[in-house]
């Protein structure tokens, strides 16, 4: 929340061409190459100290000088862009900081459900703080949402005790079907949230999200809201998710998302 400009930049992967699109307000876009450079048999591309959330990680300067001045002209800091080292470290958790999933806090993937925003903004709305949030404030990679005939079924299975309750809390795994093919994933556990989410992603504006959170989501000292999920297992060519695709979760009460 230090630097609520970060909020403004976006960006754009083409897998095809491997580059790395990034924009933001009043800038030209910064495009930058995602392919390793080729090094002589004698030499290796170093890894740096990078520290993330208080852990020690690795990585690599990426991008040079094109990107640190584009990045520090946007945030008004002076910055650098890091790759993590090891593409193949994305999953999992370790007791070696040099083995942690990538610059993630547990796991690769994040799920919000749209009714856990819904339930926030029926706070925000009662408690009279400002205007509602939506996905984009927690940065999720997957958001589902239930269809409505299995809503209303959902419905009538909440209670007074549990009508606050987020219905991803209680996923253990999820099957996302999609036209590529099938994807298995496993909860890790809850993400904690900071101020972070009280930023606006579209004004830089800061809100009362946390605010209203810790209402009702608070749990031993951590405000939670999301779940982490890791890959269990995928069919080939379902590594890609889609917009769209049909989520299968497994849980106290099973339900079908999409």
């Amino acid at each position: 929340h230090t630097y609520p400009k970060m909020s403004e930049i976006h960006s754009d992967i083409d897998l095809n061409a491997k580059t790395l699109t990034v924009t933001a307000p009043n800038h030209e876009d910064l495009i930058l190459s995602l392919k390793k450079p080729k090094l002589a048999a004698h030499k290796l591309l170093l890894a740096e100290d990078i520290q993330v959330c208080g852990a020690l990680c690795k990585g690599n300067i990426w991008g040079g000088s094109k990107a640190s001045s584009w990045f520090s002209s946007v945030l008004g800091v002076r910055c650098w862009l890091a790759r993590h080292y090891d593409k193949g470290k994305t999953e999992g958790n370790s007791n070696d900081d040099n083995e942690r999933p990538a610059y993630c806090n547990e796991a690769s993937l994040l799920l919000v459900s749209q009714q856990s925003i819904s339930i926030l903004n029926s706070v925000i709305t009662a408690q009279g703080w400002g205007k509602h949030v939506d996905s984009r404030h927690f940065r999720p990679n997957i958001v589902v949402s239930f269809n409505c005939e299995q809503s209303d079924t959902a419905t009538k299975h909440i209670d007074e005790e549990t009508k606050l309750s987020n219905p991803e809390d209680s996923w253990e795994e999820i099957i996302i079907k999609g036209s590529t093919g099938v994807m298995e994933l496993t909860a890790v556990g809850k993400c904690a949230r900071c101020q972070m989410v009280d930023i606006d992603p579209s004004s830089g504006m800061k809100g009362n999200t946390l605010r209203a959170l810790a209402q009702y989501r608070r749990d031993r000292g951590r405000i939670n809201f999301g779940t982490f999920f890791k890959v269990r297992d995928a069919t080939e060519g379902s590594d890609l998710l889609e917009e769209g695709s049909i989520v299968q979760a497994t849980s106290t009460i099973s339900k079908d998302h999409s």
